[in-house]
Formats: structure tokens, C-alpha cells, sequence
């Protein structure tokens, strides 16, 4: 939350005011280097402001046509350095140092969460992207002639988040990745590739729980049958809707499964899970909110330059993507706090929004169909998403006092 607003800062110094006390801790841990040019605080401040501009459209062009040849506001106080200290600096310092910051603001920054999503504990989505490499990284062998790495990623649809990460070679396994991802008390949502009853034991024997896609050639055995309970206005939605408890002869853990099947878009989807208590059209709807993951991959990929790689080495690409997370962070918090304080969150909308404990109350024959879809899809936009128009404004007041006329324009 924006407080006391100190006009001598910076609109970037007030981005990165949440990350800078865990930039020093980490810091502290360092040894210095007799004849080091940069150090790990200046290194994260000129990555950071980077990733914050779009229109740069090279780390060269940045070191070497901006911030060496005076074309930056020096308010942003960055230090020049040369383009080779700066590409060396990928390899001097650890992924360990960056993903300690994020992992501090994952912890620390208080971010709004979505109100209607609380009941259900935390929802963490799981994918893997790829990103091409150039063929000399032959750790990232992935097909004939392409290189490339794939970032895994754990969101929070919760806080609309990235929680975790890992990188690997382009045919690094997606199950594989999940595992380490896995922490007791969440529930992780995936599409059919990391369909696995072996992987489905393991997230069970943590104490989390899942909703996951499965093939539609599944063989399984129907134990019960569940109401079907969907609202009356979004029946039209859905077709051939089953609810059932069932076994798998060829699970070796010999689990009961939950599996809701459906038509929807021309297409049956098989949603298996392990949470009882959800009604049909829970289920539906957070399998369905695991494409904000896709969307986020387009995010880092397009507008946050994901796909320009910088350093070319299995720790010069961790370190970028740990510094597009960290920035991705620092903007969503500063455009919470401007929101807040410019108008609250609206908590009165939320306890009059539409329930997803209690469906059956909560959604009447004379609402609309898609209203519930639209009042998510509009609090994210307002409080979630990083839009190109908002971060365009954002970038070019990086350099100016961070005060009543910055908060307006960024709240406009």
C-alpha cells in the first residue's frame, strides 16, 4: 500500500523499493571481488530497468546505444559498464542470488488475491513453454536443427503469480518437474501431458491435491454416480455432463478417482480429480482457469522479451527469467498499491459477487449466462493483468518524481 510518498524517488527507485532490502541481504552473503566493475546491486538494478522497457529491443542496444552513451536520465541512476562486464556478470553471479529475492517477494509483498477463488486454498497451475536457443547450447538438443530450453512453471491463480520455477533442456520431463513443485495443502491443475498414476500417488501422499485432464481413452470402472450440479444458465455451456467415482484396473496404487466429462466447443474433455467436495461446476471452472498459464507464457514471451535470450548458458537463462519474474512482481505491486489508493478493493462487490461455495443460490434463472465468467475476467483485468497500455505509460516515467501527478497518471 502507497503511504507517505517521498517526491524524491524515482517512479523506478518506487518499483524496486519492495525487492531492494532483499538485494542487500543477498548482497551481504557476497564476497567482493579486488577488481570487481560491477557489483550484484547494480547488476539487478540494470536488469530490471531493461526488462521494465519494452521498447529496448536488445540487452546490446541497452549497454551499449543507451546507458554508456548518456541517452538515459541519470535520476535512474544506472552505472555504465561495458557490454562484456555486463554479459560476464550472468557467470559471476548465482541463479541462487536472484531466485532467493523472488522467493523473498513471493513471501514478503502482499499482493491482492481473488476473493472468489479463497475457499478453495491455494490453486496452483502447472506448464512447461519452450524458448529457442542457438544450436551451440547442445545441453538444449531437442530436435533436428532447434534448440531450444523449457521453463516449467507453477502459478497461483489465487494471486495471479508465479510461485516456482525450473529450467531444463527442451525434452526435460514435464511430470518430472511438477514433483519438485508439489507442496502439501495445494491443489495443482494441469492439462493431459502430466497425466500419470504414479505422479496422481505422489501428489496424494504430500497431502495436496489435484484437477488434471486426462486422455479420453481412459479405462475405468464407475463405482458411483454423482448429482451433476451446474447452474441453469450455463447448462447450454456444457454437453453430456457425468459425474462419477471410479477405478483404474491398470492404476497400480489402486486409488478412487473423481472424473467429470463433458462436451464443450465441439470438444470431450476427461477432468480427474481427487477433491469430493467440489460441486460439477467447480470442477469445470478451475480446469478452465488453467489457461491464464498460457496466457501468462505469451506475457513473458512477447511483452516482457522472454524470446530475445541474452546469455546463452544453462545459468544465464535462469537468471533472466528469475529477473522477468522479479519485474513482473514489482509492476503488479505497484499497480495494486496505485489502485487501492486511488479507489479501495472493492469488497463490498466481492461479498455480492457470485459464490463459487454455493452455486445452486448464487446463480437464478434471470442472471445472465456468462456473468459469472465476465466478473472474474474484469477484476483481473483491473487488478491482475500488466496490459501493453499500462506498461507503455510505465516506462516512460521510469525517470520522473514518483508523486501525486505519477500516481494519477499510472491509476488513469
Amino acid at each position: 500500500m502507497i503511504n507517505d510518498i517521498n517526491e524524491n524517488d524515482t517512479v523506478f527507485e518506487k518499483i524496486l523499493e519492495p525487492a531492494m532490502p532483499l538485494v542487500e541481504e543477498e548482497s551481504l552473503k557476497l564476497t567482493p571481488h579486488h577488481n570487481e566493475k560491477l557489483c550484484f546491486k547494480a547488476f539487478f538494478r540494470q536488469l530490471i530497468f531493461y526488462f521494465l522497457r519494452k521498447s529496448i529491443p536488445s540487452a546490446k542496444v541497452f549497454i551499449c546505444s543507451l546507458l554508456n552513451k548518456g541517452a538515459l536520465s541519470p535520476e535512474l541512476n544506472l552505472q555504465q559498464i561495458s557490454y562484456t562486464s555486463f554479459i560476464e556478470a550472468f557467470d559471476r553471479f548465482s541463479p541462487e542470488l536472484f531466485k532467493a529475492v523472488f522467493q523473498g517477494l513471493i513471501l514478503t509483498v502482499s499482493l491482492q488475491s481473488i476473493p472468489e477463488l479463497a475457499a478453495f486454498g491455494p490453486l496452483i497451475c502447472v506448464d512447461g513453454s519452450l524458448f529457442p536457443v542457438v544450436k551451440s547450447m547442445m545441453y538444449a538438443d531437442y530436435k533436428k536443427n532447434k534448440n531450444v530450453v523449457r521453463l516449467h512453471l507453477g502459478f497461483e491463480l489465487n494471486r495471479m503469480i508465479t510461485v516456482d520455477i525450473a529450467v531444463g533442456s527442451g525434452n526435460s520431463g514435464e511430470r518430472a518437474a511438477m514433483r519438485k513443485m508439489i507442496v502439501s495443502g495445494s491443489t495443482y491443475i494441469a492439462d493431459r501431458g502430466y497425466f500419470s498414476f504414479d505422479l496422481f500417488h505422489d501428489i496424494l501422499k504430500v497431502k495436496a491435491n489435484f484437477i488434471i485432464r486426462v486422455k479420453s481413452n481412459l479405462v475405468f470402472t464407475s463405482v458411483e454416480s454423482f448429482p451433476v450440479q451446474m447452474p441453469d444458465n450455463v447448462k447450454s455451456l456444457f454437453k453430456l455432463v457425468t459425474d462419477e467415482l471410479i477405478c483404474c484396473k491398470n492404476d497400480p496404487h489402486g486409488h478412487l478417482y473423481r472424473l467429470v466429462r463433458f462436451k464443450a466447443c465441439g470438444e470431450f474433455f476427461y477432468i480427474m480429480t481427487d477433491r469430493m467436495e467440489l460441486t460439477t461446476f467447480q470442477v469445470i471452472v478451475l480446469y478452465s482457469y488453467r489457461w491464464q498459464v498460457e496466457l501468462l507464457f505469451r506475457f513473458f514471451k512477447h511483452t516482457m522479451k522472454g524470446l530475445h535470450i541474452i546469455r546463452h548458458t544453462t545459468e544465464g537463462i535462469t537468471i533472466q527469467f528469475y529477473a522477468i519474474l522479479i519485474t513482473a512482481l514489482l509492476m503488479l505491486k505497484l499497480k495494486q498499491d496505485i489502485l487501492t489508493q486511488s479507489e479501495s478493493f472493492d469488497s463490498a462487490n466481492s461479498k455480492k459477487s457470485l459464490n463459487f461455495q454455493q452455486p445452486s443460490a448464487q446463480y437464478s434463472r434471470k442472471s445472465k449466462p456468462y456473468q459469472f465468467f465476465n466478473m472474474i475476467g474484469d477484476k483481473i483485468d483491473k487488478y491482475w493483468k500488466i496490459g501493453i497500455h499500462w506498461l507503455s505509460v510505465l516506462q516512460e516515467i521510469l525517470a520522473k518524481p514518483f508523486n501525486d501527478w505519477a500516481v494519477n497518471v499510472l491509476s488513469s
